[in-house]
């Protein structure tokens, strides 16, 4: 909800640039609402209360400009005000996301039913749904006849009240609690046994575990994100009992806790063992701190050929970012370990240098034939000690994107139209 943004930016060309923005129903159906922030404006302070009156009536202008079209909605910060603003359109929610709100916010939600979210899609629960002492059975809005996405915390899932359609599924998010509740792994199976029709997973679990639990396929399942308290057993118990077999992109969440050896390395969960089963997998998120010198190894030197985007986030206390980078670097006379690759980020590294970088572009650009690599992004906790952006500039003007931070990104205002956004929106 910003003048310098489309649509509203649009209105302010020209009158006739107005006129079409006003009268095109499409520029309408995505909606961003941040509600005033207290400890911003003032818990008392009487604008507060008028700024949110404005929005509101924005957003019900906003909205009622969107014609017939389904809707998505996302919701920071906002008041039982913008609440009943939405109802009147409940028809057309497609994807709606909620903030952490009270229970008395959701409240003039539970009278909906089935029948009145005809187009529901997506539900979001940023940080979990409210307490609600009489259970979730009778909100009948989680059972539209098209929702297909639904995200809350672990809290949520264990409660077991949750009146979904599990069979039609095919997005399933498990946030990790407020309240650190967490889904055992077994529970975790038995959840996913319901859902056959999953495409899109992200988990978040604790690290204990049952000795048995028989195994769950997910035939349709391509991407799969993690995200354990810890990496005991928890991991390799979970990989171990499912089946994956269209799986293109996995990701593995550093975890709150690991477990230390009396050598001073953390227990790592051997990925390698599991990586190479999927040999469909095309994208790869990991963090160093998972692994120990030789699992580190083992892991880069065993992924599969089919690898296209390799996510690594670095951690100071994890084994060597540049011994990945050098294995990943070709070398004449010896094929490239994983000839498919495109596109390379590395966020918070400490201590990779620039030259290694710069080695390991212009190997895969000159290395490889045809060169595949398309994007290199790489983020640096540290300042610059190099800059290899002018020798990179051949590759930059045949195609090839590259960024290069340095420091922490910029945050934006709490006061910003643009809160609770993630940088790539």
């Amino acid at each position: 909800m910003s003048a310098v943004e489309a649509p509203v930016l649009l209105g302010r060309i020209c009158s006739s640039w107005r006129a079409i923005s006003l009268t095109t129903p499409r520029l309408w159906t995505r909606i961003h609402v941040v509600g005033p922030r207290p400890e911003i404006w003032g818990l008392h302070d009487l604008s507060v209360d008028a700024k949110a009156a404005q929005r509101v009536e924005v957003l019900k202008t906003w909205l009622g400009r969107s014609g017939a079209l389904p809707l998505s909605i996302s919701l920071v910060a906002i008041t039982l005000d913008f609440m009943r603003a939405l109802l009147p359109f409940a028809a057309r929610w497609q994807h709606i996301q909620f903030p952490h709100v009270p229970n008395s916010l959701l409240e003039p939600f539970s009278r909906i039913a089935e029948a009145d979210v005809p187009m529901l899609e997506t539900i979001t629960f940023d940080n979990g749904l409210p307490s609600r002492d009489e259970g979730w059975g009778g909100f009948m809005m989680f059972r539209g006849p098209r929702l297909s996405g639904f995200t809350a915390s672990a809290e949520d899932f264990a409660t077991g009240d949750l009146p979904l359609r599990w069979h039609q599924l095919t997005a399933l998010q498990m946030r990790g609690s407020p309240r650190g509740v967490a889904m055992t792994s077994h529970n975790i199976l038995q959840l996913l046994s319901r859902c056959p029709q999953l495409r899109v997973c992200r988990l978040a679990f604790d690290g204990s575990v049952h000795t048995s639990h028989f195994p769950v396929e997910l035939k349709f399942l391509h991407s799969l994100h993690l995200v354990p308290g810890s990496v005991n057993a928890a991991v390799p118990f979970l990989l171990d009992r499912l089946s994956l077999p269209g799986l293109r992109n996995f990701a593995l969440r550093k975890p709150n806790v690991w477990i230390v050896r009396d050598d001073g390395q953390h227990d790592p969960p051997h990925l390698f063992h599991y990586i190479g089963r999927w040999n469909k997998l095309e994208s790869l998120e990991i963090n160093t701190i998972l692994f120990s010198v030789t699992s580190w190894l083992q892991t880069i030197r065993g992924l599969p050929s089919t690898i296209r985007q390799l996510v690594i986030h670095d951690s100071r206390i994890g084994p060597s970012i540049e011994t990945a980078l050098k294995i990943l670097t070709p070398l004449p006379e010896i094929p490239a370990q994983c000839p498919a690759l495109e596109e390379l980020v590395i966020l918070r590294s400490h201590s990779l240098p620039e030259a290694a970088l710069l080695r390991f572009i212009a190997a895969r650009m000159q290395g490889v034939s045809p060169p595949t690599l398309r994007r290199v992004k790489v983020a640096l906790d540290r300042e610059m000690e190099v800059d290899i952006l002018p020798n990179l500039r051949e590759f930059i003007a045949a195609g090839l994107r590259v960024s290069i931070t340095y420091d922490p990104p910029f945050k934006l205002p709490h006061s910003s139209p643009w809160t609770g956004l993630e940088p790539e929106d």
